[in-house]
């Protein structure tokens, strides 16, 4: 089912837009169309649309104004459904509109300009919650096929990139520990809600429980004390989710960065080269909606369950090292010296501190990555939760035969790691 335009994606917030982020202070539309600029199931928590428009800045001297063309992306987050008490319980909007324009363009500005994401050209909550970005698709990006997962060469180019974000992120908070204390002090459990929302728990919870079942009763050959593992482990999993995500990192000599909290596929873009594509030279992030102060073992975790295709998984330990060597080249050139600058064993032990987080990935968002197309259903927000149609999505979801090849595997070694210990 397509999403309708809402009224207040219109001409208005066009010139809004142009005054706020290029500075067109008299902007006079000529003509715009806009359209939606993802497809049904390639976004859970908001709806995505494309403005191109057509315009002459009224201020200009000239007799006849140069005619001018830009495109923009408008992310919409709406009460509606399901999905408006996550989003306005996970301070969904307030988060991301805080990092687009306050907090990112400090952190590319700190490391020579490095381009981490869209520039946002405005953001409003009324009358409904909105961002308006320069449209990435203009500049060159493409979203990558998350169903056959990132080769090497594109993992290798996001852990540089969050290597960069992260190192930057603790440069900033010895100025700006307040903010992000303030505002980014919890991932997916709010601590002014003591109990987490039932549309979580219906999607985390259901999740585990599908996988147990399919792995059960549909995987020839698994070893069945690993399911009783995950049997024993249902009725503690979100408790055990939470104390993960709510460890005090520092008490203990680890280290906290700022994290960009939703670190898959879908949430990037890449630019490859103009005259041979195989060539990716950049990757920007996107949906910065449940960034999070803690340890980097957080988006670590999930991007390595979540992103690299089969034959890359192989090369996790590369990875780490990759994102080491941009992780503290950015702290020597920014001169660092709130602490000693975290050593490769320092990373690694934040990595095996949220390592549950790694368990919680492919239980519960790996089968969303990497679910086989298919026209019975669109994978959205609310055929995620209850109902016949949530049903028939998870038993797609995992029975999928790339999410059996890779999660075999990784519960085997989970349950080596005795991550599936109650």
């Amino acid at each position: 089912m397509d999403i309708p335009v809402p009224e207040y994606i219109d001409e208005r917030l066009i010139a809004k837009s142009l005054a706020n982020g290029l500075g067109v202070r008299k902007a006079r539309i000529l003509e715009s169309t806009i359209t939606r600029a993802t497809a049904n199931g390639d976004n859970y928590m908001s709806d995505v649309f494309r403005i191109v428009a057509c315009y002459i800045d009224e201020d200009e001297s000239e007799q006849t104004p140069e005619r001018r063309h830009v495109s923009m992306v408008v992310k919409s987050l709406p009460e509606t459904g399901q999905r408006g008490p996550i989003i306005k319980q996970l301070l969904a909007y307030e988060k991301e509109a805080t990092m687009f324009r306050d907090i990112v363009p400090q952190l590319s500005k700190m490391t020579d300009d490095t381009f981490f994401a869209a520039r946002c050209y405005y953001a409003s909550d009324l009358p409904e919650r909105l961002i308006v970005f320069e449209d990435l698709k203009a500049l060159g990006y493409v979203t990558a096929n998350r169903h056959a997962g990132l080769d090497f060469e594109h993992c290798a180019l996001v852990m540089k990139k969050i290597g960069q974000f992260h190192a930057a992120s603790m440069q900033f908070a010895v100025r700006e520990l307040e903010l992000l204390n303030g505002q980014f002090h919890f991932s997916l459990f709010n601590p002014d809600h003591p109990e987490p929302m039932e549309q979580m728990r219906c999607i985390f919870e259901k999740g585990l429980e599908t996988l147990i079942v399919v792995a059960k009763t549909q995987w020839d050959d698994f070893d069945q004390t690993i399911v009783d593992k995950m049997e024993k482990l249902m009725p503690v999993y979100m408790e055990k989710l939470r104390e993960c995500l709510e460890q005090d990192c520092e008490s203990d000599g680890g280290y906290r960065v700022l994290n960009h909290g939703d670190l898959w596929s879908n949430n990037m873009m890449f630019r490859h080269d103009r005259n041979d594509p195989s060539i990716v030279q950049d990757v920007a992030f996107v949906d910065l909606q449940i960034s999070f102060y803690s340890s980097p073992g957080l988006d670590l975790n999930y991007v390595l369950a979540t992103c690299p295709n089969y034959e890359t998984r192989t090369r996790l330990d590369e990875l780490i090292e990759v994102y080491y060597g941009s992780f503290r080249a950015t702290l020597e050139r920014l001169e660092y010296n709130a602490r000693p600058i975290p050593t490769l064993d320092d990373v690694r032990r934040e990595i095996r501190r949220m390592e549950f987080y790694a368990l919680m990935s492919i239980v519960s968002v790996l089968p969303i990555v990497l679910m086989d197309q298919t026209d019975e259903l669109v994978a959205n927000f609310e055929n995620l939760m209850d109902g016949a149609d949530a049903e028939k999505a998870r038993q797609i979801q995992y029975n999928g035969k790339n999410y059996q090849r890779i999660v075999r595997p990784m519960l085997i070694e989970f349950n080596q790691r005795k991550l599936l210990d109650v």
